[in-house]
């Protein structure tokens, strides 16, 4: 794809019932809601309801094996029954994953209570690592320390994290090598998930990295060989690796064609998460 391409979707994504959906993991947006603008924002609609609750659960039910729900937004955690959602879907035999920006996992007293409604696993958004400007050049908001303190929250309440950064050409380089240090410092961090900005919805006019340029940038920081690495990411839209116990992952957007993950959409039916979003245009 060139830097300049948008990115069109032609035809309608396949979809599946819910008791027949495949994947392995299903996202579902819980809300359009937000407490940041992001300048990389992939369903930037506002004004889309927030999901019904009775209504998932009803289609969580169908769902014919344990899945791994993500429970994604916007940012969810706006709605205030995300204890009670995170404990349903506990109850009804699948895997609740939260997807949050962080700032309100800045209160302690809040990431318990998720914890204690079931909730083990947590994706952490860190775009600008720990340096204010950074945040503000690509999310919008001086949040440094908020994030820090959310991290810090989210591993002393001992939970399953997953570390997220979106590489900015020219601006946030520096910080992958500091927040690697930090993934591998910290027990409760086992993946650590940098991808390219995605020219979907709202983003960022600016050059994006190629697998390739993410995976050197990132294997000499830390120390590696490249070659490897590249002939093993050759042609891929999605490669991982690990050091000692942590995943690196790496995706250069969009990551086309998965196996493994779907999009709960709003006629119940579940997509091909990436398909999807472009199919959706941003919405949902």
């Amino acid at each position: 794809m060139s830097d300049s391409q948008e990115l069109v979707a032609t035809d309608a994504p396949a979809s599946y019932a819910p008791e027949e959906q495949p994947f392995q993991t299903v996202m579902v947006d819980l809300t359009h809601r937000c407490n940041m603008g992001c300048h990389n924002c992939y369903i930037p609609n506002r004004e889309i309801p927030d999901m019904d609750a009775e209504w998932l659960y009803d289609m969580l039910a169908l769902f014919p094996t344990r899945t791994r729900i993500r429970l994604v937004g916007a940012e969810p955690t706006m709605r205030e029954d995300l204890e009670a959602i995170v404990a349903r879907v506990r109850r009804l035999g699948h895997l609740p994953i939260l997807m949050s920006n962080g700032l309100k996992l800045a209160s302690r007293a809040y990431a318990n209570r998720l914890k204690r409604a079931g909730l083990r696993t947590v994706y952490l958004s860190l775009n600008g690592g720990s340096n204010d400007d950074f945040y503000e050049q690509i999310d919008g908001l001086r949040c440094a320390r908020s994030k820090q303190t959310a991290f810090d929250n989210l591993c002393a309440e001992n939970f399953y994290l997953s570390l997220g950064m979106i590489l900015v050409r020219g601006i946030n380089e520096t910080e992958f090598l500091p927040l690697y240090q930090k993934s591998m410092e910290r027990r409760q961090v086992y993946e650590l998930h940098v991808r390219s900005i995605g020219k979907m919805g709202r983003h960022m006019d600016s050059d994006s990295f190629t697998m390739e340029e993410m995976v050197t940038m990132c294997a000499e920081a830390i120390g590696l060989d490249r070659k490897p690495h590249l002939d093993a990411c050759a042609g891929q839209t999605s490669y991982e690796f690990k050091t000692g116990r942590l995943k690196v992952q790496f995706t250069e957007w969009p990551d086309m064609g998965s196996s493994t993950r779907g999009r709960l959409g709003p006629d119940g039916r579940v997509y091909p998460f990436f398909e999807h979003m472009l199919a959706n245009e941003g919405g949902y």
